[in-house]
Order: C-alpha cells, then structure tokens, then sequence
C-alpha cells in the first residue's frame, strides 16, 4: 500500500507523505477496517481522485461509522453489565439471587452483539459489490 523510495544501498527512505499514509493506516487497523477499505481510502489522497473513488471512500466511511457506533453501544452494555455485578459479588447469597436477572443481562448484550455482527456482514457484502 505504500512504496517507499529506496536508497542505493537498498534501506526505505519514507518521506512526509508516506509517514502520513502509515498514520492512516495505523488508525484504520485499529478501527478495523478491511485491507481493501485501507487501500480504497489511501487511493482517495491520489492527485485525481474520481467521482466514483469518491463515492466508494464515503460508503466505506459511513459503514464503518455505523459499525463503531455499535461497537461502542456494545461496549457501554457490557461497562453497565459490570456496574451492576459489582455489587452483586460482595457475598455468594448476593451473586445467587441476582443470577437470573445477571443472566438475562448477558443474554441481552449476547443478542445486540450478535446482531450487530449479522448488519456487519451485510454492510461488508453490500459494500464488495
């Protein structure tokens, strides 16, 4: 994805450009964007992009902003799954009566994650074609 210049002696030479281009790449690995999305993004900062780059690079953005905000519901789901455990592990009899409820609470987060990953997957095939 990126072509660095080479000195004679063989070693990379990054320039100003290609250190930015590893940044995006960097953010976009923690993200957890595909290596396809990367390079479609990275083509958007050629010298010409097209009208059809362009549209290609805003889908993959707005799907991959819908799956963050999922990620990060999901996320705050389990935070609030962990506030309530807390106290509910200060003693055996505490964590037994609250098991069905702690239960139920897993259950549901187990659900959205579930789900989430099927609009993923359908985003992901939507967005290949």
């Amino acid at each position: 994805m990126i072509s660095p210049k080479r000195h004679e002696n063989g070693y990379r030479c990054y320039d100003d450009n290609d250190l930015s281009a590893l940044q995006y790449v960097t953010v976009m690995k923690y993200a957890q964007f595909t290596l396809s999305d990367i390079k479609a993004m990275l083509s958007l900062s050629c010298d010409q992009p097209t009208a059809e780059c362009n549209e290609i690079g805003k889908r993959i953005l707005t799907t991959k902003a819908t799956e963050l905000k999922q990620v990060v519901a999901n996320y705050q789901n389990i935070i609030g799954l962990l506030e309530v455990l807390l106290p509910m592990i200060d003693g055996v009899e505490t964590y037994s009566s609250n098991q069905e409820r702690i239960e139920a609470y897993v259950k549901q987060i187990y659900e959205d994650i579930r789900q989430s990953k099927i609009t993923q997957s359908n985003n992901s095939n939507e967005n290949k074609e």
